[in-house]
């Protein structure tokens, strides 16, 4: 399958583990000026319940974000047909705040935009045009007493290619 909700046909079980998104072995990297690169409360990714995409979205994964590795990042697939991809997760009022860094992996095509939001019980909370080589943003959103979150990305100009993995990640996911 080609674009941002296709996956790349692989031959490895290496390849094969990174398009599920299973995490893979090593030490995290720490990139001063973005904090921890693993989440410090309950990670995003722990509290799915449903997507629309095809890839892998809000799954964890290993990104790569501003050149620092995140072992624990919640995975954001883009919507690359017209239609947003997807991922909501329960948060059942437990939590105070949603905390990590947003951003575009290095295997984005060159010329993608992509529009991301994060939607907190039907408000939009967060809603940003993201790049390849753009830097990415950190977030802190207020989610006290929240049932629902939904993140949502679509792109918006440029060519998807095939992928193995979700263009776009949150780093250190974290909701506290």
């Amino acid at each position: 399958m080609t674009g941002c909700g296709g996956q790349a046909a692989s031959s490895s079980g290496e390849a094969d583990r990174v398009a599920n998104n299973g995490p893979a072995g090593g030490a995290a990297a720490v990139s001063a000026g973005h904090g921890s690169t693993t989440p410090t409360g309950t990670p995003l990714y722990t509290r799915l319940i449903t997507s629309s995409a095809v890839g892998g979205t809000g799954q964890a994964l290993t990104a790569m974000l501003a050149g620092a590795t995140y072992r624990s990042a919640t995975g954001v697939w883009v919507g690359c047909e017209g239609t947003a991809a997807t991922a909501v997760y329960r948060l059942s009022g437990d939590f105070a705040k949603l905390t990590g860094l947003l951003g575009l992996q290095p295997h984005t095509p060159a010329d993608l935009q992509v529009r991301v939001s994060i939607v907190v019980d039907g408000g939009t909370r967060l809603s940003v045009v993201l790049t390849r080589n753009g830097q990415p943003q950190s977030i802190s959103i207020p989610v006290a007493d929240a049932r629902i979150l939904t993140v949502s990305a679509l792109a918006t100009v440029g060519q998807c290619a095939p992928a193995a993995a979700p263009y776009g990640a949150i780093g250190a996911a974290s909701l506290t």
